[in-house]
């Protein structure tokens, strides 16, 4: 049995020599490249205005406009809860409501893979697999009431690689 020489090994590694990728992917990527809208150069250094208006607008009605709703929905909440007299335990049905007092959110990771597919053009797509457990746990302490949730999860993210 040989033992792993490092030095010999890296020695090896640089007398390697890459391959040359075939003209058919040069040719692809020359197209992509030249498809894509030249930038302009910049000669030497350029000052920003202080506002940028355009972005502010993009940016700022519609956050705006989000927090409008916020405050509007918190304003509407609040003005409902201060109209209920203060611990009522039943709902206006009539059925006890939960008064969760302790929430748990765990999420565990189960596994995790890689899988190999073929698209229908031939060309080989590599897929990570991971498996995940998210489990939702509320607690009323006064009423001694446990509500559970677990869900399986799938994700599944696609990885492109390209072999010559």
């Amino acid at each position: 049995m040989s033992a792993f020489d490092p030095e010999q090994f890296e020695a090896e590694l640089k007398r390697l020599r890459p391959a040359k990728p075939p003209l058919e992917m040069l040719h692809r990527i020359s197209v992509e490249l030249s498809s894509q809208p030249a930038r302009p150069a910049r000669s030497g250094p350029t000052q920003r205005p202080l506002w940028n208006w355009p972005g502010l607008l993009r940016w700022g009605l519609p956050a705006g406009a989000l927090a409008a709703l916020c405050a509007t929905l918190y304003w509407k909440h609040q003005a409902t809860f201060l109209a209920q007299p203060p611990n009522q335990h039943l709902a206006s049905s009539g059925r006890p409501v939960l008064r969760a007092d302790k929430v748990e959110i765990d999420r565990q990771w189960v596994a995790g893979f890689d899988a190999v597919a073929k698209l229908p053009s031939g060309e080989p797509i590599r897929f990570r697999c991971e498996q995940w457990m998210d489990k939702v746990q509320w607690r009323d302490s006064a009423k001694g009431l446990v509500v559970e949730q677990t869900t399986p999860r799938l994700e599944i993210v696609p990885i492109r690689f390209e072999t010559y």
